[in-house]
């Protein structure tokens, strides 16, 4: 299909909102001051994968190390960040370590998660299930992932039922929950996988297939692609939908389909091949590449992306897929200024518009290029792609690697894993309208007041036993 043909289907479709509590109905106000400020200031300790919104109305996520693959933590913090909580720290053994993915809220009110090594001190360990109560209590490890016990050709563990989980699960319309790896199964190139909310009844649904190139090659190349990094997404049409950062036919990833039963697995699109740009070094094509982040239902019979590489101008770019793959359109390429490297699933607001972050690219003083990440919109027809915001590496922080959230009709949250006034990233608010929060940014420290909000486990929160984070969606 043409681009004018894609954008006539876009407008023509039906919006089918994604469901959001309490958002207004209205488009995010356009004005001429739009703001930034710091909701919570990590130190020590690094926000990995997405926010999550309580029912109580509060921000729900995850942090890694920032010195040490050990260790990590559960958090809630107010919307305004005047209150901070630790829900819980990753401390002994087998608590599993180091999550890589943010928080599923699941129907029967519990938090839900990966981490992406399973047991302090252990070398072949790969990940666990766990869940978790909202007020901090009753952490359960529903799933061990298998010990790993060799490696493919790009250094990969192989082991029976997946390796590495490093994005978000998802509930499906069965109840069950469903995720993938980004390693381990009988090839080592990654898995998917579902299990009960009780623990019960885990399986793995399919493998990826073997990879075809050796060692020496420059990119690792199979049939169905390797190394996933985002979160599945339902369909209206009762299949889920995935993307892999890696391998296909042209080692630059591709995007696939799935029954709940594991059955009629299909790639759906494989990113094309990349040429190298002789002047800038930058890879590129025309659909882009490494599609690190997972997909989104636009509510309108495409599903929508971003691939964190290539593209014409070499920065990564968006595009929109049919569930059959018939149609698949580059709706924009990054051009470092607007942004580059778009590492997190997009999001579809309450005025029908796509949102989303990337962790480098952007401008600063006097329109000068800056790499710090940007905060952009973009209709579904691919017209009207908007710079919203060139992170500072400071206010909003630096390397913005989480999908944005939206709590009202002009206000919306994320997370950046860098920068920030205590240099291990933020959460950042983002008001069109201008107004400001005065935040947390005491780097762990507690304010005159004290934390409040329950659950807490460490005065000092947001502090880690350190680590350097392997945050899924950093590039490798």
């Amino acid at each position: 299909m043409s681009s004018k043909g894609f954008l006539a289907a876009v407008v023509s479709a039906p919006l089918r909102l994604l469901s959001v509590a309490a958002l207004a109905s209205v488009p995010l106000a356009a004005v001429a001051a739009p703001a930034t400020s710091t909701v919570v200031a990590f130190s020590g300790s690094v926000p990995a994968g997405n926010l999550v919104s309580g029912t109580d109305g509060a921000l729900y996520g995850t942090t890694a190390s920032s010195t040490s693959v050990t260790g990590g933590l559960i958090y809630r913090v107010a919307a305004d960040g005047s209150a901070v909580a630790t829900l819980y720290q990753l401390r002994t053994k087998d608590d599993g370590q180091t999550p890589q993915a943010g928080l599923l809220l699941a129907s029967d009110g519990k938090f839900y998660g990966t981490t992406k090594f399973g047991k302090s001190g252990t070398l072949d360990t790969t990940g666990i299930v766990f869940r978790l109560n909202q007020d901090g209590t009753g952490f359960t490890v529903l799933h061990r992932f298998a010990a790993f016990t060799a490696a493919n050709v790009a250094s990969s563990p192989k082991n029976a039922d997946g390796a590495y989980p490093a994005a978000e699960l998802i509930e499906g319309s069965d109840g069950n929950l469903y995720g993938t790896t980004g390693a381990g199964g009988p090839e080592g190139t990654g898995a998917i996988f579902r299990i009960s909310k009780d623990g019960t009844g885990f399986q793995t649904l399919h493998t990826f297939s073997a990879i075809t190139t050796t060692a020496t090659d420059a990119l690792a190349k199979n049939a169905e692609g390797m190394s996933l990094s985002g979160p599945l997404v339902e369909g209206a049409d009762g299949k889920f939908y995935g993307t892999a950062s890696a391998g296909g036919v042209n080692g630059r990833g591709t995007v696939f389909r799935i029954n709940f039963d594991g059955a009629g697995f299909q790639v759906i699109h494989t990113f094309a091949a990349t040429t190298t740009d002789t002047t800038t070094s930058l890879i590129k094509n025309a659909d882009g590449a490494a599609p690190v982040a997972g997909l989104i239902d636009g509510g309108d019979g495409f599903l929508y992306g971003v691939a964190s590489d290539a593209g014409s101008k070499g920065y990564g770019t968006i595009f929109a897929i049919s569930p059959d793959g018939a149609t698949f359109t580059n709706l924009h390429d990054f051009d470092n200024t607007g942004g580059a490297r778009p590492l997190a699933e997009l999001a579809l607001f309450s005025d029908g518009r796509l949102y989303g972050t990337t962790a480098a690219g952007g401008t600063g003083t006097g329109d000068a290029p800056a790499n710090f990440g940007t905060l952009f919109s973009i209709a579904r027809d691919g017209t009207g792609f908007t710079k919203l915001y060139s992170l500072d590496g400071s206010t909003a922080g630096s390397g913005a690697t989480s999908q944005l959230l939206q709590l009202s009709s002009t206000v919306f949250v994320g997370t950046a894993s860098g920068g920030g006034s205590c240099g291990s990233g933020t959460i950042f608010r983002y008001d069109s309208t201008g107004g400001t929060v005065t935040g947390n940014t005491k780097c762990g420290r507690k304010k005159n007041n004290g934390y409040s909000g329950g659950g807490a486990t460490e005065p000092a929160v947001l502090l880690l036993l350190g680590g350097l984070v392997l945050a899924r969606r950093r590039r490798r």
